[in-house]
């Protein structure tokens, strides 16, 4: 993978926290194609370690390792695992999905700062945290006007609503404190960064829903805010476990890359980059995959989601400076639907 101007030269470590996940592991494989060591942490080394080095070490021989760091917020949690490295990239905050605030809010925080401490203690150049479309805004249907994304927009209104909202345990509940949570999280993180001035420079990447490729079918995370769980539930045509509205979608390398530049070119420095390329619904995207594969009926089952409307945000500005950056690695912008909805379903549904 191309970088035109290097912060951390190649062959330097950059460690990948989390790196089982879904864009994390995507987020190893670029950072390794381009010329980076990977250091992963997982919470359980032994469940990890088999399928995650089967998945590298053919191509990159002895340029993979994993660490296992169980808890986040224990102090000096990541020490070892940021002893050496020139980056860290942090691709997804923990998935903790519940109703009350203090189990979701405060531990994501903790989690931020425990690695942005640790970082600044490792003396590592270069440190991306990959926040959340959540962070945003909440997706809302059928909004009177149309309105534009800015790099400086956030979800205030779901703090909102877990403050002034019912207190129950239901879905919608769960959701928006999942989005105030992330909300939170990061303006934690450009807060820390602002008031410590720590010796790395700092990015963040957003994106929303991901989808494209499934390197390991066999440990694919398909929770309640998993944009894959989701789209395979949505193709199936089981609606009741579909809780998400879709908004925009981006293929799930094209974020990898973007991470990748974040903590590794020059020119990116205290940016919070978009990883947002076109908005579509759920019945966009069953028909697209009727069209691309006529022939194979069972991919998609059942009626359309019986949902009107759409989204109907926009953000050209943001979008063009993710563009901007993914050409400066050789791509000529975002994927598009089609290559993404192929390469899904060839990976998850040969």
């Amino acid at each position: 993978m191309h970088i035109a101007d290097r912060a951390i030269p190649a062959d330097s470590t950059v460690v990948v926290v989390g790196a089982n996940g879904y864009i994390a592991v995507e987020t190893c494989e670029k950072l390794l194609d381009a010329g980076y060591q990977v250091r992963g942490t997982v919470r359980d080394v032994d469940r990890h370690r088999i399928w995650m080095h089967a998945l590298f070490d053919a191509q990159w021989p002895d340029k993979f390792e994993l660490v296992q760091v169980a808890d986040f917020e224990d102090e000096g949690a990541f020490e070892a695992a940021f002893n050496g490295a020139s980056g860290v990239i942090y691709p997804s905050m923990p998935v903790i999905f519940d109703a009350d605030p203090t189990k979701v809010v405060d531990p994501l925080i903790r989690g931020v700062v425990n690695t942005l401490e640790a970082a600044a203690r490792a003396g590592v150049q270069r440190y991306v945290l990959s926040s959340s479309s959540k962070a945003v805004q909440s997706t809302v249907y059928n909004e009177p006007q149309p309105h534009e994304i800015r790099v400086d927009t956030f979800n205030h209104q779901a703090i909102q609503q877990v403050r002034s909202g019912p207190v129950d345990a239901s879905f919608e509940r769960k959701l928006a404190v999942y989005s105030a949570g992330r909300t939170r999280a990061e303006p934690s993180f450009w807060n820390w960064v602002q008031q410590n001035n720590p010796p790395f420079v700092a990015n963040c990447i957003v994106p929303d829903g991901q989808f494209g490729r499934v390197l390991d079918v066999n440990n694919l995370h398909t929770g309640p805010t998993s944009s894959t769980g989701q789209l395979i539930r949505a193709l199936r045509g089981e609606w009741a476990e579909v809780g998400l509205d879709l908004a925009f979608i981006t293929d799930v390398q094209d974020t990898a890359r973007l991470l990748v530049a974040a903590v590794a070119s020059v020119s990116i420095e205290n940016e919070r980059v978009f990883s947002y390329s076109v908005n579509r619904t759920w019945t966009d995207i069953r028909r697209k995959v009727r069209e691309l594969f006529p022939d194979r009926p069972e991919l998609v089952q059942g009626p359309d989601q019986g949902r009107p409307g759409r989204d109907v945000s926009a953000a050209p500005g943001p979008i063009a400076r993710a563009e901007e950056i993914l050409r400066t690695m050789g791509r000529p912008g975002f994927t598009g639907e089609g290559q993404i909805i192929r390469d899904f379903v060839d990976s998850v549904f040969p």
